[in-house]
């Protein structure tokens, strides 16, 4: 099942279900849960009631609506024309803003930009008097600017809604191998892997308002972080990969709590890279070595894994970055299985007793 906007209302409309006996009985063994004449990928299993649905996948155009025409399959079948448009190869960092999902591809050494209300789709590589060589993290800001951190150009780059480069912040003076990165207001995050820091620089004029965090084990510290999220109650969520835990953070930088440790048992880690946190305050940490997806609580304590490995719906083959959108629409990079898979997450019925 490809990925739509028809398929997304379809899965917001589960949250409106009244009970499971509206749905499958005993005709279901696996994880599904059958709406009309639907399977849906669930977690937890059926007969659960569900908090994960999977909705489906971005692998190329087709998958939004966007195909080529009959004269650019052509050319590109008579000179051999760049294939880039058509897949991607590596795709690690993901963002979206309801009508556009953003996705880097280091792989490729461009960014993929599917628009699902338009159905379309273009990329861009070209940075300044270059090109994009190892682009890993990326956010959009309200307007429409995308910024985007290339770990081997040591910097970020800001391009304009078409893509077309119009400045950078940072440089290698400071920044040693930005990987995530993450707007709050006006303020843009930057995970520096080798610094073994996190970076805050003011999104309009890219000065650097200040930093925290420095090689270590020790509360606040890092060792190679990998990829940040910043949530609504500007808590700053921080991938401490190589100490395997998460680190939470004020807005200031200041260390508050960590969770996590080196394992394969239910909530350890083994390769911790993408982070976000949905409306409820739930943590989604992707794990690469697991090839799945665990979700926390505040207090870290494991509330559900999704994903396995292989290459079939709600599995994964070294997976990256992640996002979560403001409807609660999870996005992950399926990045050896070359594609985006695209999650919902579905809040608890609350109960309301009329006195």
């Amino acid at each position: 099942m490809k990925y739509s906007v028809h398929n997304v209302f379809l899965m917001l409309a589960l949250c409106c279900v009244c009970s499971l006996s509206c749905m499958a009985t005993d005709s279901v063994s696996r994880n599904f849960l059958v709406h009309g004449d639907k399977l849906l990928l669930q977690w937890p299993p059926f007969p659960q009631a569900p908090r994960i649905l999977y909705i489906g996948e971005i692998i190329n155009p087709a998958d939004i609506g966007d195909t080529l025409s009959w004269f650019s399959r052509t050319m590109n079948s008579l000179f051999g024309t760049d294939n880039r448009s058509q897949t991607m190869v590596r795709p690690y960092g993901v963002f979206s803003d309801k009508n556009r999902v953003y996705i880097t591809d280091p792989g490729f050494g461009c960014v993929h930009i599917f628009d699902t209300r338009e159905r379309s789709y273009f990329s861009f590589e070209d940075a300044n008097e270059g090109y994009l060589l190892a682009p890993i993290g990326i956010t959009v800001d309200k307007d429409g600017y995308i910024y985007v951190a290339d770990s081997l150009l040591k910097k970020i780059l800001v391009f304009d809604t078409q893509g077309k480069y119009i400045r950078q912040i940072g440089s290698a003076d400071l920044l040693q191998r930005p990987s995530g990165i993450t707007l709050k207001d006006n303020n843009l995050y930057v995970v520096d892997t080798l610094g073994h820091r996190v970076l805050v620089f003011s999104k309009e004029n890219g000065k650097l308002l200040f930093s925290f965090g420095k090689h270590g084990s020790d509360d606040g510290n890092f060792n190679y972080p990998t990829n940040i999220f910043v949530s609504r109650q500007n808590l700053i969520y921080v991938t401490d990969s190589m100490n395997f835990r998460v680190q939470i953070f004020d807005q200031n930088g200041k260390f508050l709590s960590n969770f996590g440790k080196l394992g394969d048992g239910s909530g350890d880690l083994s390769k911790p890279k993408g982070i976000a946190v949905d409306s409820d305050g739930n943590i989604y940490l992707v794990d690469a070595h697991f090839d799945n997806v665990q979700i926390f609580n505040e207090k870290g304590n494991l509330l559900l894994v999704f994903g396995s490995s292989g290459n079939k719906e709600g599995e994964f083959a070294l997976p990256a970055g992640i996002f979560i959108d403001e409807d609660d629409r999870i996005y992950v990079a399926d990045s050896y299985n070359q594609r985006i898979q695209v999650f919902q997450y579905l809040k608890e019925k609350k109960e309301v007793i009329e006195k």
